[in-house]
């Protein structure tokens, strides 16, 4: 696969985060897709990480390029949140923040979300933060797992 094409794939997780968020207000199809796209795409982030290998990347500059809209997600949610108050807060690139992690099993991840909060079974500010540092690590470690996966199938070094 061509580097620009690998590169383009990493907008998957956003655009499937935007499909999510958009369908989840329709009975039963939103539910099925809340639940079915996140699992598709976690299967597509093992594959695009095993076709990172494939085409010569570094370990290091590949995760780091493959997850880059996560890791900008995360600085701009941080941004979002923490440096505005609510009155002054970008609606749009707050939105838009949260749909890279929207990609991420988060009926999975949220379960360890809450244990970040103060008070049992409460979701504060705590949690959701939580979630978003928890969805990226989750996409990188599955990438990890890809890229790793294809190098020992094929006998080459990890970090070459």
């Amino acid at each position: 696969m061509k580097k620009v094409l690998l590169v383009l794939a990493a907008f998957v997780p956003v655009l499937v985060g935007v499909v999510v968020n958009y369908t989840l207000a329709i009975p039963l199809i939103g539910s099925a897709l809340f639940m079915l796209l996140p699992l598709l795409t976690t299967a597509f982030w093992v594959f695009l990480g095993w076709q990172y290998a494939r085409t010569g990347w570094k370990a290091l500059p590949a995760v780091l390029t493959a997850n880059s809209l996560g890791i900008l997600s995360l600085a701009v949610y941080l941004w979002q949140f923490f440096g505005y108050t609510d009155e002054a807060r970008n609606l749009a690139l707050s939105g838009a923040s949260q749909m890279f992690s929207a990609a991420t099993p988060t009926w999975f991840l949220g379960r360890f979300a809450i244990l970040f909060e103060s008070q049992p079974n409460y979701v504060g500010r705590a949690a959701m933060v939580g979630l978003q540092v928890l969805a990226l690590v989750y996409m990188i470690l599955i990438f990890a797992c890809g890229f790793a996966a294809e190098k020992v199938v094929h006998k080459t070094n990890l970090f070459s």
